[in-house]
């Protein structure tokens, strides 16, 4: 009787076990790291308070958007004047995907409150394959994110810890020193 029960949870355990490749948000081979100029950002803050509507510039810095990975508006914007372009290297590419965006259980049973709205300053683009397989878009001063894509609905609730910030954090600070 108990070898029974033994096997039946043995089996009960290997089927609830999602692959790694089921937990990952995005399926990706490269990433292509975006932020948002400094001078660009200033121009917006100045068209804001003038009442100045900067389009998908403000769509890209406020909003959750764009809706569906392949919008070619917003990839034309991302690499126009307004973005400094960075390729990660295998190594950060590697911890990406093993260690930041994947889904994860937690014990996290409160939820997050924001004191701000966020500001998108920082976008990274997954791509396999050379097509883009996901978005996420990140606040760093509020700890907010939006996050699409293409290979499923994604269950990003226990995404955010102080751990990834701060990883993440570190990561666009070390692109954006290598090219000044």
């Amino acid at each position: 009787m108990i070898k029974r029960y033994s096997i039946f949870l043995l089996l009960f355990l290997i089927l609830s076990c999602k692959s790694k490749e089921e937990k990952m948000f995005f399926d990706f081979d490269n990433v292509e790291y975006y932020s948002l100029n400094k001078s660009k950002e200033e121009e917006m803050g100045e068209n804001n308070s003038k009442s100045i509507d900067n389009g998908i510039f403000d769509k890209i810095f406020f909003d959750n958007y764009p809706e569906k990975v392949n919008n070619a508006i917003f990839y034309k914007t991302i690499n126009s004047n307004g973005f400094s372009k960075f390729e990660l290297s295998q190594k950060d590419i590697e911890y990406l995907r093993d260690d930041i965006f994947l889904e994860k259980s937690s014990l996290n049973m409160f939820e997050n409150a924001y004191a701000c709205a966020p500001e998108y300053r920082d976008v990274l683009i997954f791509k396999k394959n050379k097509e883009i397989s996901g978005i996420a878009k990140i606040c760093l001063s509020c700890r907010q994110f939006y996050m699409i894509s293409s290979k499923r609905e994604i269950q990003t609730e226990n995404f955010g810890t102080e751990q990834e910030y701060i990883f993440l954090e570190n990561l666009f600070q070390k692109y954006k020193k290598a090219k000044n």
